[in-house]
Order: C-alpha cells, then sequence, then structure tokens
C-alpha cells in the first residue's frame, strides 16, 4: 500500500492533482449553534469549508483536527462533504472550546496555511442564547 505522505497519494489512493488547483485554503471555519445535552453538557461544532486556488469545492478530502475543550482535548481526521465541508465535533461541560487544522490531504496536496483560517474557539453555554 502506497504511503499516504507521498507526494499525489491520498488516503484512499486517488490522485487529485489534476483535478484540483493548488494551493489549497481552509476557506472558513464556521461555529454551528451550541446544543445542550442536559446536566449542564454541550456539544460544540466546528463546521471547515475548504477549497481549491480556484475557489471550487474540495470534496472527499481528508482533514486532520485537534479540538481542546475544558476538560480534554482531541485529534481525529474526517473527510470533506460534497460540498467541500467537514465537521468536528466535543460534548462537554460549558467553556470554552476551541479547533486548529493541522493537516489536509495528508500531505499530498499543498495548502496555503498563510490563507487559511486554521484556528477558531468559542464559549458554550448550557444556556442557550447565553453563549
Amino acid at each position: 500500500m502506497p504511503d499516504p505522505q507521498e507526494a499525489g497519494i491520498l488516503p484512499d489512493d486517488l490522485p487529485r492533482r489534476a483535478l484540483l488547483s493548488e494551493p489549497l485554503r481552509v476557506d472558513r471555519i464556521d461555529v454551528d449553534p451550541v446544543e445542550p445535552l442536559g446536566d449542564g453538557a454541550v456539544r460544540v461544532t466546528f463546521r471547515l469549508t475548504v477549497r481549491d486556488a480556484d475557489g471550487k469545492r474540495c470534496a472527499d478530502l481528508a482533514v486532520d483536527a485537534r479540538i481542546d475543550g475544558p476538560e480534554r482535548s482531541a485529534s481525529g481526521m474526517s473527510h470533506t462533504d460534497l460540498m467541500g465541508q467537514v465537521r468536528f465535533r466535543m460534548a462537554g461541560p460549558a467553556g470554552r472550546y476551541a479547533i486548529e487544522v493541522l493537516d489536509v490531504a495528508a500531505g499530498a496536496l499543498t495548502i496555503d496555511r498563510a490563507a487559511s483560517q486554521l484556528t477558531a474557539e468559542t464559549t458554550a453555554s448550557s444556556h442557550p442564547g447565553d453563549a
């Protein structure tokens, strides 16, 4: 099996260089409305949008990110959907949550880190309308 860090190879072994204009960028990070879960717990969702150099949405690309919450931190990987979006969620107590994008496309495609939004944060309340 090819190494996913090798140039031109994505985790699903499908080359994308001919389909996407490099460099890619994380166009934006949105915070969806906080979901109260009961007992003071909340769920925070960060929604990232990935676009290529021509502004086209980038579907089916791996995105690695880290979320830090009031009680814990976690890293994870997910894939963009047909709209070029990917969601990362964390549940826990009310408080500050932050996300940092670590990588896009497992290094197989160039990302313009300077033109990308790679971090975002929010303060979540267990009472809707407080945050």
